[in-house]
């Protein structure tokens, strides 16, 4: 029997699960020829699919080495080689496989996958692309692609190549799962809806799918059609302590505390043991001394070991937030501690965190867009007067300043749009540091076109995204003339106010002390660049103490700068009846108020790293 009928009988027994039979003719195809490149490929295969992957990269090495030139083995060793050893072996051989078919999709596609197993998102965005271009019915192109897009944050890109990978394989529940996941990243509650309802009915007993119809369904109550949700979820289990906690937050971003508050008691009647409920409760007013008894029997609850680590960590920011409120600050700040124990424990572990990839984009922006760079530019500018930027650190200040704007008959209140956060990687290619002007163009009028939907017919409107400082010199190039404000607070009560509040990981700022500090020390390097780029007087500083110690005069000064007429409904801004989704929803429907500034001296013996800003402060 020669080596092409043993390879046979091997590809054959291997074809109907004869793999011993199918190892054996292997082997003896390569004891006649010990450089049978086919039998290597079969066995390496074979190796693979059972686990056994040093078997198998050795069989594929001895392919790839006997014959250079095969593309199976190359490609093999490709996809076996992802994410081992940093990953660079695997680039290393997906390059070879485009080298030897560069209009082979797949080729692409595997180079786009090692890429995502080294962190390179553009890169890998950049060969998917390419596939994409060459086989524009290959759906895993698109699927991977929009994987690629998702781990650079760049959502909109995303859900695009996420819908044509459902388009063309429409049974895949993975892009569902996805492209949902890319809808709530957008604050897009209906649309994840939609497609958890599509990946349920692919994969109903999927803990991932269930995963997604819950938090589609709560970051839909905070949607346009949000009432309408809690509504038809009380309808259909009115005994179901979790919607009333929803309709209880929904009320509170409505200003409406006291009907909040007869919700979330009602929640908790149904539901004792739970964290949401009683996070929110301690949020809709200043917690009293009559309070103690509904405190005492929330540390009963923080004590139960059942509680899954989400309720847990709402309870400890309650607990936090009404300690603090009865001055009682010792046990304030343990709480708050035990809602982060979690965190902190892993970075003592030296647990490897996600990506930062806020500090990346922070620190790709502000190296690229130099004086030199914004004066090369500068001809691109639209004329367009209306966005006013509000920026700065969360819990700085930021949505009083769009409170007070947002009082003038001029001025609207767009929240906090993603929009430059996600559309910013079509417009700058950092690898090449290179500035795409049509999508620069294209991106300052599309903008322009939310914010006019956003608020119809005001000659203003205002975004009070914190995080667009990282993107002033973008925007100051965009918007010549568009007015900035930077929100300023003292970094301490800055970073203990994000302490004590359950931000997620995504909004850049960490969650340990640690990871705190360093977030404020890189947006005070960001600041201080683009003072030193763009001038110093080309946005408003305004600091959060002098303004609540003097309000008229701060307020005249900031109206001022926008270039508009006075009007005193600007000293009264807790009057607003818009809708209002920050922490603070109580706080801002307050009178503004002083009890905020230098709120960190409570917390002195217990700053721990926190202290690194005071000198810096």
């Amino acid at each position: 029997m020669n080596t092409q009928i043993h390879i046979r009988e091997a590809r054959s027994s291997e074809a109907v699960g004869q793999i011993g039979k199918a190892i054996w003719h292997c082997n003896q195809a390569l004891f006649l020829d010990p450089k049978c490149v086919d039998a290597l490929l079969i066995l390496g295969s074979i190796s693979a699919r059972q686990g056994r992957t040093a078997e198998a990269e050795a069989f594929l090495r001895r392919a790839a080495e006997t014959d250079p030139n095969c593309y199976d083995a190359v490609r093999w060793l490709c996809t076996l080689l992802i994410g081992k050893n940093g990953g660079l072996d695997a680039v290393e051989f997906g390059r070879r496989a485009i080298d030897l078919r560069p209009n082979e999709a797949e080729a692409h596609v595997i180079l786009g996958l090692a890429f995502l197993g080294t962190g390179e998102s553009a890169l890998a965005i950049s060969s998917l692309e390419t596939a994409t271009r060459i086989n524009p019915q290959m759906g895993g192109a698109f699927h991977n692609l929009g994987v690629a897009y998702q781990r650079d944050e760049s959502y909109e890109e995303a859900i695009i190549a996420f819908h044509r990978a459902t388009e063309l394989s429409p049974g895949l529940v993975d892009s569902y799962l996805h492209l949902g996941r890319c809808y709530l990243a957008k604050d897009m509650g209906d649309e994840a809806i939609e497609c958890a309802q599509k990946a349920m009915s692919l994969s109903p007993n999927s803990a991932s799918v269930q995963r997604l119809f819950s938090d589609a369904r709560f970051a839909a109550v905070h949607g346009p059609t949000g009432l309408q949700h809690i509504a038809a979820a009380i309808d259909k289990d009115p005994r179901g302590g979790f919607p009333h906690a929803l309709m209880g937050s929904r009320l509170q971003e409505l200003g409406d505390f006291d009907a909040a508050e007869a919700s979330i008691q009602r929640s908790i009647e149904l539901q004792p043991v739970q964290g949401f409920a009683y996070y929110l409760l301690a949020h809709n007013r200043k917690i009293r001394e009559d309070d103690r008894p509904q405190i005492a029997a929330i540390e009963a609850i923080s004590q139960k070991s059942n509680l899954i680590l989400e309720e847990s960590q709402y309870i400890h920011f309650a607990l936090g937030k009404a300690y603090d409120d009865l001055g009682d600050y010792e046990k304030a700040i343990r709480h708050f501690d035990l809602a982060h124990e979690q965190d902190e424990r892993a970075e003592a572990a030296n647990i490897k965190p996600a990506p930062d990839r806020h500090s990346n984009r922070v620190h790709r922006f502000t190296q690229l867009f130099t004086k030199e760079v914004i004066e090369q530019f500068a001809q691109l500018g639209l004329e367009s007067e209306e966005p006013i930027f509000i920026f700065g650190m969360p819990r700085s200040g930021t949505t009083l300043l769009e409170q007070i704007l947002s009082r003038h008959s001029t001025v609207g209140a767009a929240g906090e749009l993603f929009f430059w956060r996600d559309r910013s990687r079509r417009i700058v290619n950092f690898s090449e540091a290179a500035i795409n002007t049509s999508e620069l163009t294209k991106a300052g009028h599309k903008y322009l076109d939310l914010i006019r939907e956003l608020a119809p017919g005001k000659a203003h409107v205002t975004d009070k995204f914190p995080s667009n400082y990282a993107y002033l010199g973008l925007l100051h190039l965009i918007y010549p003339k568009a007015k900035f404000i930077h929100a300023r607070r003292n970094p301490l009560d800055t970073s203990l106010s994000i302490y004590m509040r359950p931000f997620s990981t995504n909004q850049g700022l960490g969650r340990t002390r640690r990871q705190i500090v360093e977030t404020y020390q890189l947006y005070r390097e960001a600041i201080q660049h683009w003072r030193e780029t763009l001038g110093p007087d080309r946005f408003l500083d305004v600091d959060y103490e002098w303004l609540v110690q003097n309000p008229e005069e701060n307020i005249r000064e900031i109206i001022e700068y926008c270039g508009l007429e006075w009007e005193d409904a600007c000293l009264r801004p807790e009057e607003g009846d818009r809708r209002v989704i920050t922490f603070s929803k109580w706080q801002v429907r307050q009178p503004v108020y002083t009890t905020s500034v230098e709120r960190w001296r409570r917390y002195e013996p217990w700053l721990g790293v926190f202290s690194e800003l005071i000198e810096k402060g």
